[in-house]
């Protein structure tokens, strides 16, 4: 059993992989984006292209989703802003860009100085402005009354600086010997030196260093300094993985992809890759729709949606099973056709409905005030004793819980049913009760064991529908689970968010599917899966 078990993990991941891709096809090729959604609430004459631009890069949504043909860089970028700057209305945005990408440009930007046309390069020169102010050479370049020159001698002197070994160098020297003259070059670097500095960043461990790689990336960017306010442990880890965060979202607009790079990038930058990197951590990301961590959502709204359809799954098998055994016990009488025209016609009823009409009766609309009508709890029942919260939530679950698993009676106990008939045919039941047992004790002992087989087959693919219908339940009840999360992530095209409830169904699914197989084992001995 160990083995088999060991060997079904392994093949899980394979699965889950399989699962992963199908759906991510699926959620992309829906109509519609987060963009167009972000878009549509902006109101009309609103320009919101440059914001809707950042926000697409913030969640690689510019990214192709399998094959990337065309592997963006900073030399790219500066490509395509140089083309952009022939247009008067884009000139603001294009200066503004290579400020923001600063001293990364300059190996793809100063060499073109002279060949732009006047315009062109009077943007650029405003732009360089700023940038010389970062990099320390402002006084140096407002000294020389011609700034294309300047910068034309200044490219011939430095040029050979701007290479990431020697960047790597200056920042082994400044954190491990603070030493003032190789800051003044990290300085002057700009952002050509943030790939270095981050590197180093996601390898120290010392306070005192980080915080100096931090103070550099800060002055890069043009942020007010925190590390320096960072008191506590949980603060500097924050500030810490918050750049990491950023540069793992923003290195392409910083660096140049080029030989290696060139190949691998056809596949790594890509959604699919970024969205994987994150999976293999279990960290599904930020939520489009809010910008919160999917993993803090999953935290608050996981368990609620568990406890749903955990209980409903309990409450289906109790119910379900002892109803299949009685029908067959009771086969082609009129009980059994009783309980069977019941169990469907509660099949042909849709939840929504149901969950609609008992909130009508059962709920303080109509005449009758039994049960609460929103959420999992009273206001205030935080206060109150242990087993008073207890009883409270059960009042809040009874409504949700039938809505959920009524519908999967009628299946179930089809399914018991037959089993059991099945089962009361063997010779093996028929010797029992020639030894003179009580037919409680057939049933028990010898009929119900061997009868739960097939049942059990059903329990993995009970999960997702349970998840699944839980959408519509929360949603109608006001329950705060995955569900109605899932429910307003579809309406904002939240990838994300849908790809993880995904992602977490498929690995509840493909447990409920090796929790099937080892109870058949528990259920009748004579199923082994060792190799004879």
């Amino acid at each position: 059993m160990l083995r088999y078990t060991a060997r079904r993990l392994v093949l899980t991941i394979p699965t889950l992989i399989g699962i992963s891709v199908v759906t991510f096809i699926l959620v992309h090729l829906a109509p519609g984006s987060p963009v167009s959604v972000e878009l549509g609430l902006s109101p009309a004459g609103q320009d919101r292209s440059e914001e809707l631009k950042e926000y697409s890069r913030a969640f690689f949504l510019h990214l192709p989703l399998f094959v990337n043909l065309d592997v963006q860089d900073v030399a790219k970028d500066v490509d395509q802003l140089l083309v952009m700057a022939q247009d008067p209305q884009k000139r603001e945005f294009v200066r503004r860009q290579l400020i923001y990408r600063g001293g990364a440009a300059l190996p793809h930007l100063l060499p073109r100085l002279d060949s732009l046309g006047s315009e062109e390069r009077e943007v650029v020169l405003q732009a360089l402005d700023k940038v010389a102010e970062r990099m320390g050479i402002a006084d140096e370049l407002a000294r020389n009354p011609d700034k294309q020159a300047f910068w034309r001698s200044y490219w011939s002197y430095y040029k050979m600086d701007y290479r990431q070994s020697r960047a790597r160098r200056l920042v082994d020297r400044y954190i491990n010997f603070h030493d003032a003259l190789a800051y003044h070059e990290i300085i002057r670097l700009d952002t050509f030196a943030l790939p270095a500095v981050l590197e180093s960043l996601g390898r120290e461990k010392d306070w005192d260093r980080i915080r100096l790689l931090v103070a550099f990336v800060e002055h890069a960017m043009g942020k007010t300094p925190a590390a320096a306010g960072a008191r506590d442990a949980a603060g500097r880890e924050a500030i810490v993985e918050g750049w990491e965060d950023w540069w793992w979202r923003y290195e392409d607009e910083f660096t140049a992809c080029t030989g290696l790079c060139r190949v691998t990038g056809l596949v790594t930058k890509t959604q699919y890759y970024h969205w994987v990197q994150r999976l293999i951590k279990l960290d599904f990301g930020d939520s489009l729709r809010d910008g919160r961590k999917i993993n803090e959502k999953l935290r608050e709204r996981l368990p609620v949606t568990l406890l749903l359809s955990m209980l409903a799954l309990l409450v289906s098998y109790l119910v379900s099973v002892p109803l299949g055994v009685y029908s067959a016990t009771k086969v082609s009488t009129m009980r059994d056709r009783i309980i069977t025209l019941f169990l469907f016609a509660l099949y042909s009823l849709p939840s929504f409905w149901v969950a609609i009409i008992l909130i009508r009766l059962l709920c303080g609309v109509g005449s009758l005030d039994l049960f609460p009508i929103q959420g999992l709890t009273t206001p205030g029942a935080e206060a109150w004793p242990l087993a008073s919260r207890f009883f409270d939530l059960l009042h809040h679950l009874v409504l949700p819980v039938t809505c959920l698993s009524y519908v999967s009676f009628a299946t179930l106990s089809r399914y018991q049913r037959s089993a059991t008939l099945e089962v009361l045919r063997q010779d093996y039941v028929r010797t029992a009760r020639a030894k003179g047992l009580s037919e409680t004790a057939v049933m028990v002992r010898h009929v119900l064991r061997n009868s739960l087989v097939p049942i059990v087959t059903l329990l993995g693919v009970q999960i997702p529908f349970l998840i699944g219908g839980s959408v519509i339940i929360e949603r109608i009840f006001g329950i705060e689970g995955m569900g109605l999360e899932t429910f307003e992530a579809i309406r904002a095209r939240d990838y994300n968010w849908i790809l993880a409830v995904a992602f977490i169904t498929s690995i509840l699914t493909v447990t409920g599917m090796l929790i099937s197989d080892i109870l058949y084992a528990v259920i009748d001995p004579r199923i082994s899966y060792a190799k004879k």
